[in-house]
């Protein structure tokens, strides 16, 4: 999360619901981080004919004939995807330039959003995306589909935009006293987006006692720290605990290690990152 060094602050854009919010997050981050902005859509080809498949009965002729109409299917969609991106770019970069930023940068791609990204993060300070895609359009729960092959896909801190935009105030930080949450206790820390928001550090134990211990560990780390903190031990189940605190408290964005729960490849399906993504309304910073 080294800001400070102006790395890129990629926002992985599409058509999706979430697509204005990740632009509007994406910015805040770029004009508090005084860090470049990097709007990058990507175009993963797909194509599905409109031809039924009917091998059995087609001869040679039809064949080469089909083909060529598949291969004109292909490149009007092709097309038709590349224009769409173009102008979904120009209107990301529009809004951005009347928020006041001057660093932007346009990108297209063709490939997956994780191929992209794996290439890219040499640049990059930090990634936001949006935790539903274009795929899942009205869709009001779930994740997207391409959201967890993104996160896997590099070590760069990672901001999941769940809903319309509003100016953070309060960022809750779930830390367990593992080797990834001290990390990631250091990482907010000396974040430059930490000096705007409140921060809270939350650990959940079933004892009262382990609970203290681990908040007066995370305690420690900030005795020279100027930053606003607020600290709270729990007692119970963890996922319940936490989002709880989050709506009493009104966070705007939880903080975690992302595999601090499990091994690498517990992340989804079941591990308790993904709980919380799922059961959380809260916008999301995951850091390695």
């Amino acid at each position: 999360m080294a800001t400070s060094e102006k790395g890129l602050i990629l926002a992985g854009i599409d058509g999706s619901d979430l697509g204005n919010s990740v632009i509007d997050y994406a910015i805040w981050l770029a004009k508090n981080s005084q860090s470049p902005l990097k709007l990058l859509h990507t175009i993963e080809h797909s194509h599905h004919s409109e031809h039924p498949h009917r091998e059995g009965t087609i001869t040679p002729n039809m064949k080469e004939h089909l083909l060529d109409e598949l291969s004109d299917e292909e490149h009007a969609e092709s097309k038709k995807l590349i224009a769409e991106g173009k102008t979904i770019l120009s209107n990301a970069k529009q809004k951005s330039e009347k928020a006041g930023l001057t660093d932007i940068i346009a990108k297209q791609r063709h490939g997956t959003l994780s191929e992209a990204l794996s290439d890219l993060e040499s640049e990059l300070s930090m990634v936001v995306l949006g935790a539903k895609g274009e795929d899942h359009k009205g869709d009001k729960k779930g994740l997207g589909a391409q959201l967890e092959e993104a996160i896997r896909s590099i070590n760069t801190p990672v901001f999941i935009v769940k809903g319309d935009f509003s100016i953070p105030k309060k960022l809750m930080l779930a830390y367990n006293g593992s080797p990834t949450s001290k990390k990631a206790l250091e990482q907010i820390k000396n974040a430059t987006i930490s000096q705007q928001l409140e921060i809270h550090i939350v650990s959940v134990k079933s004892n009262k006692n382990d609970a203290q211990e681990l908040i007066d560990e995370a305690k420690a780390s900030f005795v020279d720290s100027k930053l606003s903190i607020t600290t709270q031990a729990l007692v119970g189940e963890a996922i319940e605990q936490l989002t709880s605190y989050q709506q009493k408290n009104d966070i705007d964005i939880t903080a975690m290690g992302a595999f601090s729960h499990g091994q690498v490849h517990g992340f989804f399906f079941g591990s308790f990152t993904t709980r919380m993504l799922l059961e959380s309304k809260t916008n999301f910073l995951l850091l390695r």
